[in-house]
């Protein structure tokens, strides 16, 4: 994978949050010993902490933190017995959040280099959902992996589309299932030296993924697909932040069925579409909505056979549904 490139604008704000994390850290009781920590799941204003010697302590947070999440590298005091208080957090490398319907992103994994997209044949696969995690890893530049699970219950059609769709953009796609064992070792390849965060639908099987994935000692917990509905079932409540034996780390986060781009402007979504990029800058005007304005560029790859209808289809519901 290559470095990931540092604009002016972003050094300039990881400078301000290392300087504002140096005045705070400062600030603390100097009588207290400190160390740094990892963030291993956080639930409220707790968040259970793994320190230099791979132990689990129960933190409280300090109040003006921004909200911590898995993943994330802190400072914290010990508070009694196997106790202690969070009370700085290091400027991170990178950070998935989930916006809400106000705009308002919602942080679900820190310092990660690698989005596992997972997806099923049932609950039936929401490409534009698809898409959306796509765009979110192109703009973070994180690598992107699509995992189809459920290889047992997937039609020969669904694994061609994949294929035919995603294959030829760059994007590895692995196969997952029962008695699957080489799925399941090319997942755990593609899982060596990154950390990676498990997204996709409820139900898709993320967590019974990396039950196979981690030591037995690990309790992971895991859920079925509502008959009714087939809707997936929320068996993960919180992120959480395992370690791989064989190097790197997974976080494995809460099934979501929608992950709109509200925070994102339209002319954004467009850049996360690498296919879309070669013919952003040959339009006509600058301020081109891609879907009706004259001498689209992009418009004319369509129609040229150079991008996927499809693809086009879920970039026009995600930028005119949820971008701004």
């Amino acid at each position: 994978m290559s470095k990931r490139r540092i604009s002016d604008k972003q050094s300039a704000r990881i400078e301000k949050k290392q300087t504002r994390f140096r005045q705070e850290t400062a600030s603390t009781d100097d009588t207290k010993a400190t160390t740094s920590g990892l963030v291993i799941t956080r639930y409220g204003r707790h968040a259970q902490i793994e320190n230099a010697e791979k132990s689990r302590i129960h933190c409280s947070i300090r109040p003006n933190l921004e909200s911590l999440v898995a993943g994330d590298r802190v400072i914290w005091q010990a508070e009694g017995n196997r106790q202690g208080v969070v009370i700085s957090c290091f400027p991170r490398e990178s950070v998935l959040g989930r916006p809400d319907k106000q705009g308002r992103l919602r942080p679900v994994a820190a310092n990660i280099t690698q989005i596992m997209i997972v997806v099923a044949p049932k609950p039936q696969i929401s490409w534009s959902l698809l898409d959306s995690y796509l765009v979110v890893a192109e703009r973070l530049r994180l690598h992107a992996c699509i995992v189809l699970n459920k290889i047992d219950l997937a039609s020969a059609e669904l694994q061609q589309q994949l294929l035919r769709q995603y294959d030829p953009l760059g994007y590895p796609i692995l196969f997952t299932g029962h008695d699957n064992s080489e799925g399941y070792l090319s997942l755990q390849k593609a899982l060596d030296n990154h950390t990676s965060v498990f997204v996709g639908q409820s139900g898709v099987g993320k967590s019974s993924l990396i039950s196979h994935i981690l030591p037995l000692e690990e309790n992971i917990q895991t859920g079925a697909i509502s008959v009714g509905s087939e809707l997936g079932c929320h068996t993960t409540s919180n992120s959480f932040f395992y370690h791989l034996p064989t190097g790197g780390a997974l976080i494995d986060s809460p099934g979501v069925r929608e992950f709109g781009l509200w925070h994102m402007p339209a002319r954004e979504v467009a850049k996360g579409y690498r296919e879309f990029v070669p013919f952003l800058d040959q339009c006509k005007f600058r301020n081109c909505n891609h879907r009706d304005a004259p001498g689209c560029a992009l418009l004319q790859a369509l129609h040229a056979g150079l991008i996927a209808p499809s693809r086009y289809e879920n970039y026009v519901k995600i930028s005119t549904q949820f971008a701004k």
